[in-house]
């Protein structure tokens, strides 16, 4: 079953923020399973991987975005599968966040600082290779 979905504009992979699934693997085990991420925000991401999982289904995930001298990790973050659509071998799924599930110890929380971390990053990335493709 795969949702009516549009991936044509999910097109970059996010620098420095890995996502990780936690995938059952039998009655009793389970494993950490690297995916992509293509977008992300306060409330959903867009990952993509080889991994099927049903919609609706409830997913446990990881998130470390790199920086500088330490990376900001929340782990075991749950999540649903809203949208799920097939390309070539892989999936690409939107996952629907489940933020009351983390809590911060500042007054904002961990995924609207990691969101906002990630945007600035981005922002930066974007003006660099401007700067590097008008040089002479």
């Amino acid at each position: 079953m795969t949702a009516d979905w549009d991936t044509t504009q999910v097109n970059d992979q996010i620098p420095d923020l890995s996502i990780r699934v936690k995938v059952r693997r039998g009655f009793l085990k389970s494993e950490w399973v690297d995916v992509k991420t293509y977008s992300l925000d306060e409330t959903s991401c867009i990952i993509k991987t080889d991994e099927l999982f049903p919609l609706n289904s409830k997913i446990t995930i990881s998130l470390r975005l790199k920086l500088e001298p330490t990376d900001l990790v929340i782990d075991s973050l749950g999540s649903t599968i809203l949208k799920q659509k097939k390309e070539c071998s892989c999936f690409f799924y939107d996952l629907q966040l489940n933020t009351d599930s983390i809590k911060g110890t500042s007054s904002e929380s961990p995924i609207v600082r990691m969101v906002n971390l990630v945007n600035k990053k981005q922002q930066i990335n974007k003006k660099v290779l401007d700067l590097t493709q008008t040089a002479p």
